[in-house]
């Protein structure tokens, strides 16, 4: 993996926290493949690129740590832990992210998310 590779799936995963906190439709648009999937925590939801994309409305601000970056050719993991203020107190989850572009010419697309809740911050 070379240094631009990483620095490329940092920055779209935090560009993924504040376009999630601030329920940017076209930013979700361009990023989620057409058959996207997302396991929501608990594993109580999933949802499709559809489902995913009405969901959004404007939340807390989220701080997200990288964990790791995987990269195989044009296929990528990225996990990363990712928190935000509630008013029950700081929420934190981990999200496992796969990525795909059809070349490294070509821009990421976000395949599958998977979400499940870690414990206090």
């Amino acid at each position: 993996m070379t240094d631009s590779v990483a620095a490329s799936l940092t920055a779209i995963n935090f560009a993924i926290g504040n376009a999630e906190a601030t329920a940017d439709r076209g930013f979700f648009e361009r990023l989620l493949a057409p058959a996207f999937s997302m396991g929501r925590p608990h594993g109580v939801r999933f949802d499709d690129r559809a489902a995913f994309l009405d969901s959004l409305a404007v939340s807390p601000p989220r701080h997200t740590s990288i964990e790791s970056t995987t990269v195989f050719d044009d296929r990528a993991v990225v996990v990363c832990a990712v928190s935000k203020a509630d008013p029950a107190g700081t929420l934190r989850f981990r999200n496992i992210r796969v990525f795909t572009r059809a070349s490294s010419h070509c821009a990421w697309q976000l395949v599958s998310w998977v979400n499940e809740p870690l414990g206090g911050a």
